[in-house]
């Protein structure tokens, strides 16, 4: 037992050794716009939310020798909740992330076609969100100069999305009525431009379709400043702002009666601002 103990140690150190490892920690601001107060049962308040936190996350970067790049990252968001647009929210929810992608082919030194793997989940948002879960293979184009890239990308895999029961209920919806799952595809352009060795933009814009007759799911966009390198920390650390929106279509779950949306909004934002330090070097 003593060496099989051992042995798994040495294995699981190894395996962590071979990846950067990085933790971030700031705050955020969820915000959700446009609410509609088209039924007093559920208590919401028309206009915008605005619901401050903290947020912690850990991720994992490596590159084998073949090129192949992994990323994973996890965070954990506590939220200061006082609009309640869930009326039983647990204040803390989670965001997961597993990214990764080799090359098919080298066109020359600046075009490449590539293939992916992209994952992600999130946990209990305050937007009533209860569970989303995003599931796809890819294959794609990138474009690389030294200071810029820029790709497009087009993936087939599986989309589920759960709307917390609460507020649903509220509005007339069983809980039978919550929670959707189907074939989809996604379409995605990423870019990145380097002011500085420092100083980094990042964007995404992504589209989530549903395979069959190409009925739009979600429209997220994501815009990320970084900048790198602080030397009474560490080179490698890193400040990030970020802002990620996120549209859903929720028309999929509508019923009548009743004659009302499933929720008063169907959309969110997470502005975020959070320090990166390395955890090993």
């Amino acid at each position: 037992m003593k060496k099989i103990s051992l042995l798994t140690s040495l294995l699981l150190t190894s395996t962590l050794s071979a990846f950067d490892i990085d933790m971030s920690f700031g705050t955020h601001d969820f915000m959700v716009s446009d609410i509609v107060d088209d039924t007093p049962k559920d208590g919401i308040v028309a206009g915008t939310s605005h619901t401050l936190g903290l947020n912690v996350g850990l991720i994992a970067r490596h590159t084998t020798p073949s090129n192949i790049h992994f990323l994973a990252k996890i965070e954990t968001f506590l939220d200061g909740d006082t609009d309640h647009l869930d009326p039983d929210h647990i204040p803390v929810w989670f965001a997961f992330l597993f990214d990764v992608d080799g090359t098919i082919s080298n066109i020359d030194a600046y075009n490449t076609l590539k293939w992916y793997v992209l994952m992600d989940n999130k946990q209990n948002t305050v937007s009533c969100v209860e569970r989303e879960i995003r599931q796809h293979l890819g294959l794609g184009y990138s474009f690389n100069r030294s200071d810029f890239s820029f790709a497009l990308n087009g993936y087939m895999g599986f989309y589920y999305i759960e709307i917390d029961d609460d507020t649903p209920v509220a509005r007339g919806y069983s809980r039978q009525d919550t929670d959707d799952g189907e074939a989809s595809n996604l379409f995605e352009v990423k870019m990145a431009y380097k002011f500085s060795k420092n100083l980094q933009l990042l964007g995404y814009a992504r589209q989530y379709s549903a395979n069959m007759g190409m009925e739009n799911l979600e429209r997220n966009y994501e815009l990320l400043v970084a900048y790198r390198g602080f030397d009474y920390l560490s080179e490698k650390s890193t400040l990030n702002f970020e802002v990620k929106h996120t549209e859903y279509n929720l028309e999929r779950f509508f019923k009548n009666p009743p004659a009302i949306p499933i929720l008063p909004f169907d959309n969110e934002t997470l502005i975020q601002a959070t320090l990166t330090l390395p955890l090993n070097y």
